[in-house]
C-alpha cells in the first residue's frame, strides 16, 4: 500500500510537473508580449476572477466536501447527478451575471484601476469568466477519477490551459498588446472546453458515470444533500478566505506602482511550482488514504502515514526554498527577462519571490495537516482559521505599505504578509490537530540530521554558485536567444 501511495504521488507530481513546465513557458511568453505593466496587469486581473471562484467553488470547498460525502453516499450515482446539475446551473448563471455586469466586477477586482483601464479590462473579464463553467465540470469529473486512484489526467489536464496560451502566442504581435489580450482570453476559454472533453473521454467506461446515467434514466437522482451542503458552505468560507486574501493582494497592488500586480503574479507562479509539485501533489493522493483509515477507525495507521508524509514534504519544501532564494534573481532573469520585461523588473520580482518563499514550508505543511480537519468533517473550524489568517495578511500588508517609504519595496511587503499568515495557518492547524499528537509525529533525531544536512547544502550552494552560473551562462544565453529570435 505504501508503494501504491508513492506511485500515485509520482504520477500526480509528473502530471503537475508537465503542466507547470508549460505554465512557465506560458508566463515567459506573457512576459515577452505583455511585459510587466498596464496590459499584463489587465490580463492577470481578467484571469484572477475565474481563478478566484474556481478555487472557492471548484477546487476548494467543492473538492474538500465532495469526496468525504461521496465515500459515505449509499447511492453514488444519484448523489453525483444531483451535485452536477445543481452546481453547473449555479455556475452557468454566475457566468451570465458577470458577462452582463463585467464593468462592475472589474472594479471590485481592481479597485485601483482608472475608468479608462476598466473599460479596456471589462470585456476581457467577461470572456475569461466562462472558463469557470468548464473548469467546474472538470473538477467534478476529476474528483471521480481521484476516488478511483487515477490522478494523472486531472493533474495533467491543466497543461491544456498553458498549451492554449502558447499556441495563441504564435498568432500575436508584441506591438499589438490589446489584440494579444483577446487572443489569450479566447484561448483560456477554449482550454477549459478541451480539458472537459479529455475527462469525458477518459471516464467513458467508468462505473460511477454508468451509475449516473442509470440514475438519470430511472429518474432516481434524488438523494440526501444536507450533510454535503453543510460541509460545503463551511468549506466555501475557508476557501474564500484564502482567495479573498489573494484578491486583496491584487487590489492593494493596483494602488501601487504600475507593474506591481505583475510582479506578484510572476513571483507567485515560481513559488507555486514547488508548492504544487510537492505539497498539492502529496495532499491530493493522501486525502483518500487518510479518509480510508479514519473510516475504518484505524487512526494509528493514519498518524503513521501523516508522519512519513510530513518528513518527506518538509525536506522537499526546505530544499526548494533554499534553492529558490539563492537563485531568485537568476530564475527571474532566465524565465522572464526578455521583450518588454526589463532587468529592473527581474530584480523586483526576485525580491517578491524570496518574500513568498519564506512561507513555503508552513504553507505546505498546513495543507497536509488541514486534511485531518476535512477528514473529520471540521470544515467550520478550518474556515475560522482561514479567516483569521486573512485578517493577519491584510493587517500586515497595510502596515508594510504605510511604513515602507520606497514605492518599489511596498509590493515586497504585500508578498511577505502572505508568508506571515502562513505561519499562523500552520500554528492554528497544529493546535486543532493536537500539540501532543503533532509532536508525537516528530523525531528530533531525524530533525537534527535534516538541519545539519540543510546547513551543509546551503553552504555548498553559496560557495559553488559562481561556478554553477558560469557553467549555465551559455545555456541561459541560448535559452533567451530562442525567445529573442521569436520576438524578432
Amino acid at each position: 500500500m505504501k508503494n501504491l501511495v508513492f506511485k500515485n504521488f509520482i504520477i500526480n507530481a509528473l502530471g503537475i510537473l508537465c503542466s507547470r513546465i508549460l505554465g512557465l513557458v506560458r508566463d515567459i511568453l506573457i512576459a515577452l508580449f505583455l511585459g510587466a505593466g498596464l496590459y499584463s496587469d489587465i490580463f492577470f486581473v481578467a484571469l484572477k476572477m475565474p481563478a478566484f471562484f474556481r478555487r472557492i467553488f471548484a477546487e476548494g470547498a467543492f473538492g474538500q466536501s465532495f469526496l468525504p460525502n461521496f465515500v459515505k453516499a449509499p447511492k453514488k450515482g444519484a448523489f453525483c447527478v444531483s451535485i452536477m446539475i445543481q452546481f453547473s446551473s449555479i455556475v452557468f448563471l454566475c457566468c451570465l451575471l458577470v458577462s452582463f455586469s463585467s464593468s462592475f466586477f472589474t472594479k471590485i477586482f481592481a479597485f485601483g484601476f482608472d475608468q479608462k483601464t476598466i473599460d479596456i479590462a471589462s470585456p476581457l473579464v467577461a470572456i475569461n469568466f466562462w472558463y469557470l463553467f468548464f473548469i467546474f465540470l472538470v473538477t467534478f469529473f476529476g474528483a471521480i477519477l481521484n476516488y478511483k486512484q487515477k490522478f494523472f489526467i486531472t493533474s495533467f489536464s491543466a497543461a491544456l490551459f498553458n498549451l492554449s496560451i502558447v499556441i495563441a502566442a504564435f498568432f500575436v504581435d508584441e506591438n499589438e498588446p490589446l489584440k494579444t489580450l483577446y487572443y489569450f482570453s479566447y484561448a483560456t476559454v477554449l482550454s477549459g472546453l478541451a480539458q472537459l472533453i479529455l475527462h469525458l473521454i477518459i471516464l467513458k467506461n467508468n462505473p460511477v458515470i454508468k451509475a449516473m446515467i442509470l440514475s438519470i434514466r430511472l429518474k432516481k437522482a434524488k438523494t440526501k444533500m444536507k450533510s454535503f451542503y453543510g460541509n460545503f458552505f463551511h468549506g466555501v468560507l475557508g476557501s474564500s478566505a484564502t482567495q479573498i486574501s489573494s484578491l486583496l493582494d491584487t487590489t492593494i497592488a493596483s494602488f501601487l506602482i504600475s507593474g506591481s500586480i505583475s510582479y506578484l503574479y510572476y513571483a507567485n507562479r515560481v513559488f507555486q511550482l514547488p508548492l504544487a509539485l510537492f505539497a498539492i501533489a502529496l495532499t491530493q493522493v493522501s486525502f483518500p488514504k487518510i479518509l480510508k483509515h479514519l473510516k475504518s477507525k484505524q487512526e494509528n495507521l493514519a498518524l503513521k502515514f501523516m508522519q512519513r508524509a510530513m518528513i518527506f514534504l518538509s525536506v522537499l519544501l526546505l530544499i526548494s526554498s533554499i534553492i529558490g532564494s539563492v537563485y531568485s534573481l537568476e530564475i527571474c532573469q532566465l524565465l522572464f527577462q526578455r521583450g518588454n520585461f526589463t532587468h529592473s523588473d527581474s530584480i523586483t520580482t526576485a525580491y517578491v519571490l524570496i518574500a513568498y518563499l519564506i512561507g513555503l514550508l508552513p504553507f505546505g505543511l498546513q495543507k497536509l495537516l488541514s486534511l485531518w480537519l476535512y477528514a473529520k468533517f471540521k470544515q467550520k473550524i478550518a474556515a475560522f482559521i482561514a479567516f483569521k489568517a486573512l485578517f493577519i495578511s491584510l493587517l500586515c500588508s497595510v502596515a508594510f505599505i504605510f511604513f515602507i517609504k520606497d514605492e518599489n519595496l511596498k509590493v515586497i511587503g504585500v508578498a511577505f504578509s502572505s508568508s506571515l499568515s502562513a505561519f499562523y495557518l500552520l500554528g492554528a492547524n497544529i493546535k486543532e490537530f493536537g500539540f501532543k499528537k503533532f509532536f508525537g509525529l516528530i523525531s528530533f533525531k531525524i530533525c537534527f540530521l535534516i538541519i545539519i544536512a540543510l546547513v551543509i547544502f546551503t553552504t555548498m550552494l553559496y560557495l559553488t554558485k559562481p561556478y554553477i552560473l558560469n557553467y549555465l551562462f551559455g545555456f541561459t544565453i541560448g535559452f533567451k536567444g530562442i525567445f529573442d529570435e521569436t520576438n524578432g
